[in-house]
């Protein structure tokens, strides 16, 4: 048995914004398209949506969806997913058709259905500055003009008030229609951020930027320097492949990745200081990842004829999911958005075939977090042993066996620990000091665990890998057993508010 302690240290260390747990969900085939929206499906409802996938990604209470891409969406012409005429079009990326019967109106209300605010990816590979206006005016004009009255003659008197407007996706990377290198990349996101404040100063705009570690310092600073007045995101997106073919599972290798994503977080926090500097007086722009996951990275779904036929995660990939939602919760005053990518199939957290929608183990931690944790990050030390992680230039790094977040209500008096224990055979013995006394000993547990990392939920047994709750008596040292791979969420109450820990939300 292992023994680890983690102690409050009594001070804030921000507020959690709920748009961390956003989602995003792309127009590709086997994602909005014939998935999600399949009005032949004989569970699509009267929009031509299947309510069991609905009703799945309702639960875990997005506060905001990406759409429609991704690599797909620099290349989306909006005006072919408005109107009556939705013929199918060459989705350009991807080099193969796809439908346009889920458009800008059914994300919109599909977002509202759900409880979600809509984020809007304008096209920049293969569109103009123009039709980027021209698609905001078409959702949120309120005047009489041409785009406005086009909205309204396909039947929306009322605008869909669309607040979040993405520019840009990886226009970095060489995969992309569009490349562009970091100063034109910069003046662009000058240029298009400018016209949209211009249509509406209260839109967020998100420029896109860059986490790949040869490009970020150049590719930031020249976006940060030239936009910085006119942007609300510097976005970002990471992702953390694994071998499944591996002899371990490439149990390591995925659970370094969040570890190692925190700290990378810091030096771009460390960039956007640096230009405040040359700036004084000015907001700075919040950083948002607009994607994020791990990925088998022995599989890529670019064919047209790929159609979703089984999981793909592993328990081991819902502890790394939860543990960068520790690192979310903790960075709360760098990181204010987030979009889980995907919500189905492609990397997704839903598996959805024509009979089935599965939850995959990655769903559970995004599902936990949401209806366990408060809105008050709660700053704390971790005591504990280390682990092996990834294998770094021919070193192995160590990585702590915890990974812990702390959260409380507004109140002060209930505190969530977020815990993920690393340690794949170890169970660990946590010490749990909050600086005072607890109401109870008697605290609920939210556990995500499975004898063998490995496990995954299949389409024949697809609730093998699920949380679960109980109670739980600390001992007389306020002790807990976490046991080994595992994930869980503690909640106590204390006995009296913590005084750290009142700031009012909104």
């Amino acid at each position: 048995m292992k023994h680890a302690t983690f102690r409050l240290r009594g001070t804030v260390s921000g507020t959690i914004r709920p748009e961390i747990y956003g989602q995003f969900l792309s127009r590709r085939r086997w994602v909005a398209d014939e998935a999600l929206h399949n009005p032949g499906h004989p569970q699509a409802d009267a929009s031509g949506l299947r309510r069991p996938i609905v009703d799945a990604i309702a639960e875990l209470r997005a506060p905001v969806v990406r759409w429609p891409g991704g690599c797909t969406g620099t290349s989306y012409e909006w005006e072919r997913g408005v109107g009556a005429r939705r013929e199918r079009t060459v989705d350009w990326h991807f080099g193969y058709d796809v439908g346009n019967g889920f458009g800008t109106a059914e994300f919109v209300a599909y977002c509202r259905r759900i409880g979600a605010e809509p984020q809007i990816n304008l096209t920049t590979g293969t569109g103009s500055l123009r039709e980027a206006l021209a698609w905001i005016e078409y959702c949120n004009g309120t005047g009489d003009s041409v785009w406005a009255n086009l909205r309204r003659s396909h039947g929306y008197d009322e605008p869909f008030g669309v607040r979040y407007w993405q520019i840009g996706n990886e226009e970095w990377g060489s995969w992309e229609l569009g490349q562009v290198g970091p100063q034109e990349n910069a003046v662009r996101c000058r240029e298009w951020a400018k016209a949209i404040k211009r249509l509406d100063p209260d839109l967020k705009v998100l420029a896109i930027g860059c986490f790949e570690p040869t490009q970020a310092v150049d590719w930031n600073l020249a976006l940060l320097r030239e936009a910085w007045e006119h942007i609300d995101y510097l976005t970002l997106h990471t992702y953390w492949p694994f071998d499944p073919t591996a002899d371990d599972g490439d149990y390591a290798r995925v659970l370094s990745g969040p570890y190692r994503t925190e700290s990378a977080i810091v030096a771009i926090q460390g960039l956007v200081d640096l230009v405040a500097r040359e700036k004084p007086g000015t907001p700075k722009p919040e950083l948002a990842f607009t994607e994020w996951n791990c990925a088998d990275a022995t599989r890529f779904e670019m064919s047209p004829k790929w159609r979703p036929g089984e999981t793909r995660y592993r328990t081991v990939d819902a502890l790394a999911v939860a543990s960068f939602l520790n690192v979310l919760q903790r960075q709360a005053d760098s990181v204010t958005l987030a979009n889980f990518a995907q919500t189905i199939n492609v990397v997704g957290a839903l598996v959805v075939t024509d009979e089935e929608v599965v939850r995959e183990t990655v769903y559970w931690p995004l599902w936990m977090q949401r209806h366990h944790s408060g809105r008050i990050a709660l700053a704390g030390d971790v005591s504990c042993s280390t682990v092996p992680g990834e294998t770094l230039e021919r070193a192995p790094i160590d990585v702590p066996a915890l990974d812990v977040s702390a959260s409380a209500d507004p109140g002060g008096s209930t505190v969530w620990l977020s815990v993920v224990n690393r340690d794949r055979d170890n169970p660990v013995q946590l010490s749990i000091d909050l600086g005072q006394a607890l109401a109870t000993d008697v605290v609920r547990v939210d556990q995500l665990h499975t004898g063998d990392p490995l496990t995954m939920n299949t389409l024949a047994a697809p609730d093998r890998v699920a949380p679960h709750s109980e109670e739980s008596k600390l001992d007389e040292d306020h002790r807990l057993e976490l046991p080994p791979s595992s994930y869980s969420i503690i909640r106590l109450t204390t006995a009296a508010p913590l005084v750290t820990a009142c700031p009012r939300t909104t």
